[in-house]
Order: C-alpha cells, then sequence, then structure tokens
C-alpha cells in the first residue's frame, strides 16, 4: 500500500482531510494507507508536497490542562465528593450508606471523582478468564447508581470526571481498534449514558475548576502514604483542590507568603479487599467541599467498618 498516485481524485480527497483532520482522524488515516506510524505517514504527506493546517483543525489544548470551569453564587453550596466505586468492585453497603446521608445533606453539586467502573477486561495487567465477559455487566452496575442517584438528586448539577480506569477505555480502541475511536457509543458518556443522567463529562486530568480557587481533579499521581499524594499535587499544580486515585483520605496545608493553601485525597467507595490486590492500604469516604464565594471549607467524611459519624450522629450501613 502506500499514497494515492499524485493528481487523482482519491489523493484530493487524502489532501482535504489530512490538511485540517484530527489526531484520531490522523491515526485511522496512517492504518488506512499502510503506514506502522503517524510520523511516517506525515513523512511521505510532506514528501507529496501537503503540510498539515495546525492552527485549522490540528490539535488543541481544548480540554487537558485548561478545567472546566464552575461558578456557584456567593450563598452558601455544597459539593459532594464521590469516587473510586469501581464497579463491579464497589462495596454496596458503603455506597448505600454514602447516599443515605447525602439525601440528609442534599448537595447542589455532586462531582463522581473517576474510577466509576473497574474497566477491568481491558487493563494491560493479567485477567481472570471467567471475568473477561462481563464489561457490559459492569457498566450497567454504574448506569444504575447513576439512575438512582438522578432519582435521588434531581436538583443536584453533577460531573463526571473522567479517571484513569475510564481512559483504559481510549487507550484500548487508540491500541487495537483505532478505526472505531471516532464512535459515540463507544465513548465513556456513551457507555455511561451521561447525557440521559443529565451528567456532564469532564476528560481525564482537565479538571473541574469551581469558583477560581479549587481544582478538583482524579489525578494521576498516588503516593504510598496518606496525605503524601496531596502534598504531591500541591507542588505540581499549586493553589487549592481535591483529588480521588489514592483510595486513601488525607490533607495538605502549606503556608507562604501568598496565603494558605491546602489539597486532599478524598478515599474510595470500593471493596478493601478485592480479588486483584492483597490487603491495600485504602479507606472509604468522601468529602464535602462547602462554599460561601470563594472562601470553602473542605470535610471529609470516613466510613469505617460501614458507620459514619455527621452532625455528631452514628450513621450505619444496613448490612
Amino acid at each position: 500500500m502506500g499514497l494515492p498516485q499524485l493528481g487523482t481524485t482519491e489523493f484530493d480527497l487524502l489532501e482535504a482531510k489530512y490538511e485540517t483532520c484530527s489526531i484520531p482522524e490522523l491515526i485511522v488515516l496512517a492504518h488506512k494507507y499502510g503506514y506502522k506510524t503517524v510520523d511516517s505517514f506525515q513523512r511521505q504527506m510532506r514528501k507529496a508536497g501537503v503540510k498539515r493546517n495546525t492552527t485549522n483543525g490540528g490539535w488543541e489544548p481544548a480540554g487537558i490542562n485548561i478545567p472546566l470551569k464552575l461558578v456557584m453564587a456567593k450563598e452558601p453550596k455544597t459539593i459532594a465528593a464521590i469516587g473510586d466505586t469501581h464497579n463491579p468492585y464497589h462495596d454496596a453497603e458503603t455506597l448505600a450508606l454514602t447516599e443515605n446521608i447525602l439525601e440528609t445533606i442534599n448537595p447542589d453539586v455532586i462531582v463522581y471523582m473517576g474510577d466509576m467502573s473497574d474497566f477491568y477486561q481491558i487493563s494491560t495487567f493479567s485477567k481472570n478468564p471467567n471475568r473477561l465477559d462481563n464489561l457490559q455487566e459492569d457498566i450497567n452496575s454504574t448506569k444504575a447508581m447513576f439512575r438512582r442517584h438522578m432519582a435521588k438528586f434531581p436538583k443536584a448539577e453533577k460531573y463526571l470526571i473522567e479517571g484513569n480506569h475510564e481512559y483504559r477505555l481510549q487507550s484500548f480502541l487508540w491500541n487495537h481498534a483505532v478505526a472505531l475511536e471516532s464512535l459515540d457509543c463507544l465513548k465513556v458518556g456513551g457507555l455511561y449514558g451521561l447525557e440521559e443522567y443529565g451528567i456532564k463529562h469532564i476528560p481525564y486530568e482537565q479538571g473541574l475548576m469551581v469558583n477560581d480557587v479549587f481544582l478538583m481533579i482524579h489525578s494521576d499521581i498516588a503516593s504510598i502514604h496518606s496525605s503524601y499524594t496531596a502534598k504531591r499535587l500541591y507542588e505540581k499544580h499549586g493553589g487549592c483542590g481535591i483529588c480521588g486515585h489514592t483510595h486513601r483520605g488525607g490533607s495538605y496545608y502549606k503556608r507562604d507568603r501568598f496565603g494558605i493553601w491546602g489539597w486532599w485525597e478524598n478515599f474510595c467507595l470500593c471493596h478493601l479487599n478485592p480479588d486483584w490486590i492483597k490487603n491495600p492500604n485504602w479507606q472509604q469516604g468522601f468529602s464535602l467541599i462547602h462554599f460561601i464565594g470563594k472562601r470553602f471549607w473542605v470535610e471529609q467524611i470516613p466510613i469505617i467498618d460501614h458507620e459514619l459519624m455527621y452532625g455528631g450522629k452514628v450513621y450505619k450501613g444496613n448490612g
């Protein structure tokens, strides 16, 4: 194979497509014409006198590194941060307890901090063959959670921050089925049915910036001890914020000449002893972030043995 002959209609169509296509479309074109890498395909296009218009249709940093902004009114507002359920490895009793207390709190915003499904079947790790046919069932359990939350919290704004486990889907498609990458039904929003449940999707590592002072992100960093990740995220991003990913609770505070800053780690809601890891250093729980304009207070709520304390009361699971 190779490029179409210069001057043919096929080459003219390729040239028009190539000049303004996205990166995923570029990968598809390279495979279509038999090139093992995008670089080798682009070299041949340059030899043919064709250059990409990178100012009009090339890669744009419109998502990653530029957080989605959420601006809330000055009156008190509460965000509930829950995440790392890793369905079907979620702890159903802990998740139900969390949902029950959130019904009492009635948050204004719910932010799903990522890794809501595990996507075990398409990971790069060794896999139990008995679990390889259950991906749709696993995704359905996450959709059932979103459906419950739509009924329980109809007035709350909802955001899903994609985690590294959701990102497994894109990685799998890019590595093994790039021609299918453009299908909406195979993107996280389509698989989860986010539009149906009124949930706004935030791509992996883009994050949500609340009132220009507080960054919510899944994170691509995980240290071995509680609060170590929070410290590293302050060093990476500065400012204040909260992350998922670590499956631990923790906080880190820093005072300098410009003010006082803090970062937090947001626990998990999955089982503490899944079959793919032995005795991990994880803790269950969730966080509430209370805002009055640019002032905020992070309230971390650990869940221990299916029990939590909130407002001077003990709440227990139904197990």
